[in-house]
């Protein structure tokens, strides 16, 4: 017992420091001057930081919540977009719509082959008799996008899904979906595809946190949007150089809401403001997404969403706004100070796979990314090269997926309203309804019409008709034949058919119980009503215009467009 209690003489004399090591300063410098130990730790560094950036494609931040911001967003852009597919794709692109999609994919096959843009809906039956396709994709797309938004789950595979069925629409639905922000939502969605887990469909999955490569990639494109918008107005019209194209932008957009009636009323000082602030946020704001500091990025980023929502509040533009916030939140860590009043703050850490088989998936996904970012960094080229370019491009696309796109919107703001209003009439001849003025209105969803309703709150719920609409009023009946074939439609609709679908509700179609029998459309001036002037109207017109002939099913200059369009001459009445 006592020999196991008893310490060495080694050991006591170590304790009591009677046998000094070496401590000769000069010996100790010279040995670290002529050490290179500290050369391995800095190229340890860097090695780490490059295998943290390019093999682990983690960062020092964590964007968990961000993620889940992200995908509620994505979630709420699906849904409207797929609802309102569901109700207006029929009477738009359907078999009996204004643009029949099995025509144009007929076409499409015949010149290019189905690749040239791709679609399932090439392998999907009945396209030519029936919208039964139409309606399974909408609905399945509706109820992915229901999903995201209310569980804020999602992974690769959902996204990868959407993203089919999306381009699917986009590569048949012609001039219905060839906005800018259709493109948009693909690349948002693509580049989507790398942030969430590949299958799994855990909140927070802390084994698979989003790439720092392809949050790089979201801020790029943000940067790209803002800056291709910026500069379009730039280069555009001398209104944005000149200060005054808010006092136009208001009353002149597609389709305007309340609140647009009311900031139309504002002084010119405060619309030169607006303008300012717009060149301020499109021009400038965008390169703080790449602020080499935490601060600067979340200004950048929290900038970029306040812009958006104050868009979203003072006009319609579909999805437009919302969908330009999702790569805006990539500005966004978890330190987020907004955050903390969102979710229930807890710190969440990355965690290290341990798992053999896991670690090979991750090291497959990791090849993959690079492989992908390497891929939308080339396809970049083009779409940089034209923001600087004096022909720019906005809205356009240089692959045929629509990988990565050009933006910009607003490049030339109309300084007048016209309006197209088609009316129809019932009596016995042209004559008998000019002379009884026997000429009733119809009303379309959200569009300026009777000059005593009220602008609607529509967005992010997009009405693609009324949007043709707009356009059609600033062009002639020659470049928009299906404003022809909807007058066709009209001709042929009550209150049972179809077309109703786009109408005002309740109020939008005046033959409810039988169809006109003749039909014509006329161009109209609008302007908002001045607040200051006691003037209980939203609205007042003036200046009509005929924009059409006056058609009747059997006239023969309809039955030889629509001949030449190769659309049949619809049957009265006309049902789904």
């Amino acid at each position: 017992m006592e020999l196991t209690h008893r310490k060495s003489h080694a050991e006591k004399i170590d304790e009591k420091g009677s046998i000094p090591t070496i401590t000769k300063p000069s010996i100790i410098n010279e040995k670290r001057k002529n050490s290179t130990d500290t050369m391995p730790v800095e190229e340890k560094t860097l090695t780490n930081s490059l295998r943290k950036i390019f093999l682990d494609q983690i960062s020092s931040n964590t964007y968990f919540y961000t993620r889940i911001i992200f995908i509620r967003l994505l979630g709420l852009v699906y849904t409207f977009s797929f609802l309102a597919a569901y109700h207006q794709t029929p009477i738009l692109i359907g078999y009996q719509g204004l643009h029949p999609a099995h025509i144009h994919m007929k076409r499409m096959k015949e010149r290019y082959g189905i690749w040239q843009s791709p679609s399932i809906f090439y392998f999907l039956p009945s396209m030519d008799t029936s919208d039964s396709s139409l309606r399974l994709v909408n609905s399945l797309g509706t109820f992915l996008g229901l999903f995201l938004l209310f569980t804020g789950r999602c992974n690769s595979i959902i996204l990868f899904i959407l993203w089919c069925l999306h381009t699917s629409l986009h590569n048949i639905g012609q001039l219905f979906y060839g906005y800018g922000w259709e493109t948009q939502i693909l690349e948002t969605t693509f580049l989507g595809m790398f942030l969430v887990p590949f299958y799994s469909l855990a909140k927070i999955n802390r084994h698979s946190p989003p790439s720092i490569l392809f949050i790089f990639l979201m801020r790029f494109l943000i940067a790209r949007i803002m800056l291709g918008a910026g500069l379009i107005k730039i280069r555009g019209d001398q209104c944005w150089r000149d200060l005054t194209c808010m006092q136009y932008h208001y009353e002149t957009q597609p389709i305007p809401n309340p609140i647009s009636y009311y900031l139309h009323q504002s002084p010119v000082f405060f619309h030169k403001f607006e303008v300012l602030v717009n060149h301020f946020i499109e021009l400038f704001v965008p390169f703080l997404c790449f602020g080499p500091w935490r601060c600067v990025r979340h200004i950048g980023g929290s900038l970029q969403i306040l812009f958006q929502i104050l868009l979203i509040i003072s006009g319609n533009l579909s999805v437009l706004n919302w969908i330009t916030i999702g790569p805006a939140l990539w500005c966004l860590d978890d330190s987020y100070i907004l955050y903390k009043y969102i979710f229930r703050r807890r710190r969440i850490s990355n965690e290290t796979i341990t798992n053999s088989i896991r670690r090979r998936m991750k090291y497959l996904q990791t090849i993959i990314k690079l492989v992908v970012f390497s891929i939308v960094i080339y396809l970049s080229i083009d779409p940089v090269l034209n923001l600087f370019s004096r022909s720019q491009r906005m809205n356009s696309s240089f692959d045929r997926l629509n990988l990565v796109n050009t933006y910009g919107a607003f490049g030339s703001v109309g300084k007048i309203r016209d309006e197209v209003i088609i009316s129809g009439c019932n009596r016995t001849s042209i004559e008998q309804c000019n002379y009884d003025n026997a000429w009733l209105e119809y009303e379309f969803s959200c569009k300026p019409g009777r000059i005593d309703k009220a602008p609607c709150f529509s967005a992010p719920y997009h009405r693609r008709l009324t949007w043709q609409l707009w356009f059609a009023a600033m062009q002639n009946l020659q470049y928009n034949p299906w404003l022809i074939h909807l007058m066709a439609h009209l001709l042929a609709s009550d209150q049972y058919s179809p077309v109703n679908v786009v109408l005002s509700n309740g109020e939008g179609n005046p033959f409810p119980d039988a169809p006109p029998r003749f039909i014509k459309a006329e161009l109209y001036r609008y302007k908002f009503t001045d607040m200051k002037s006691g003037e209980k109207n939203w609205w007042i017109r003036t200046n009509p215009q005929p924009y059409s002939p006056i058609f009747d099913l059997k006239s023969q200059q309809l039955k030889l467009l629509l001949k030449h369009m190769g659309w049949s001459l619809p049957k009265v009445p006309m049902r789904a």
